[in-house]
């Protein structure tokens, strides 16, 4: 879905305990008063030159390899530091991979933007730091299911407004669907990228816009080795999606526009279903998970209050001292709607580098 190309007036980023309470938390980055949001118009050309439309790394390479079967984009490859020729020479760095997941009616090289804005706050921080122990970075993306070339039924990605009288499954089946390729592509990626076993992804990060926002929290509930992750205005509670969804598109919450079956599996398997309220790492699926939640407080598509309740009472690990979760930041945007602006995707570069790039 496109995203506008309007300036937003100001940002509030907020703590888990701040979008309760409405306490303001200070961290590393400052708010930016004025945010540009991205437009999927402008692409990058992978038989072509880069585009010099690229505000950040427009240099940055991107390169496409089919994953079994499954094309992904990766970006940064040919930036990461070089193997030393001489076998008694210092490994090279350890890698982290931050697979990115585009939106309902996007794809993958729609995302170059985002892509490019978040590798580069990465690398700008890591100069900052300078001899402090880091990994090397890469960016995977990829297009969802029957998107981009993977598109088998293009009114699969419409709304029942538009017509499409199988949105709550279509819907719902891109968004687990989507997740689990990501635990396909962390399967497969390091030996198609380094067969000669010359560098180690030794870790995993998760980012995704609206369809993959959402997608984000189902890959953090299931995927263990992915500890990382930002959903960019997206929710984790599918039930609650429907139930707004269908009493204003004026269809009924229940078959067949939603069959009892579907929503047997959302209760089987939706984040929103676990325990993720409860100080038992056995039983809670998100505990010592680090999640930087990035929403527009006028979101009308996805709304925050979708969210809240899930924020407020989500278990990360053991409280700090001010009570909250220091695995948790939420970035709440003011006078922004359903759009990803720059300002989260720096707040998502600095939450990455901390958690994921830091050693």
């Amino acid at each position: 879905m496109p995203f506008g190309l309007k300036k937003k007036k100001s940002s509030k980023k907020l703590d888990r305990d701040s979008s309760v309470r409405g306490k303001s938390l200070s961290d590393r980055s400052p708010s930016s008063p004025q945010v540009p949001t991205f437009s999927d118009s402008e692409r990058h050309d992978l038989n072509g030159g880069v585009s010099k439309a690229f505000k950040y790394a427009p240099s940055l390479s991107k390169v496409r390899i089919d994953l079994a079967g499954l094309p992904i984009n990766v970006f940064g490859l040919k930036e990461l530091t070089p193997v030393p020729a001489r076998a008694s020479a210092p490994p090279p760095p350890e890698v982290c991979a931050i697979i990115h997941m585009h939106g309902r009616c996007g794809d993958a090289d729609g995302e170059e933007k985002i892509v490019r804005q978040l590798w580069d706050k990465v690398e700008r921080l890591k100069m900052q730091a300078g001899g402090q122990d880091q990994r090397d970075c890469i960016i995977v993306n990829f297009d969802a299911r029957n998107h981009g070339h993977r598109m088998t039924n293009k009114d699969g990605q419409l709304a029942w407004k538009q017509g499409n009288t199988r949105h709550a499954l279509d819907l719902y089946g891109m968004i687990t669907g989507t997740a689990r390729d990501v635990s396909f592509i962390v399967d497969f990626l390091a030996p198609y990228l380094f067969p000669h076993d010359e560098r180690n992804i030794s870790a995993f990060a998760v980012t995704g816009k609206s369809l993959g926002g959402h997608s984000v929290w189902h890959v953090l509930a299931e995927e263990p080795r992915i500890t990382v992750g930002v959903p960019f205005i997206g929710m984790p509670d599918y039930s609650k999606l429907l139930q707004d969804r269908t009493r204003t598109s004026f269809v009924s919450n229940g078959p067949p526009t939603v069959p009892a079956s579907l929503k047997n599996l959302i209760s089987s398997i939706d984040p929103a279903m676990k325990q993720f309220d409860v100080f038992d790492p056995s039983k809670n699926p998100f505990w010592g998970k680090k999640v930087c939640v990035c929403s527009g407080r006028e979101d009308r598509l996805v709304k925050w209050d979708w969210n809240q309740g899930f924020l407020n009472a989500l278990v990360l690990g053991e409280p700090n001292s001010r009570g909250g979760m220091d695995g948790l930041r939420v970035v709440l945007v003011d006078n922004v709607g359903h759009e990803v602006t720059e300002h989260m995707v720096e707040e998502a570069g600095d939450w990455i580098w901390r958690w994921s790039i830091c050693i």
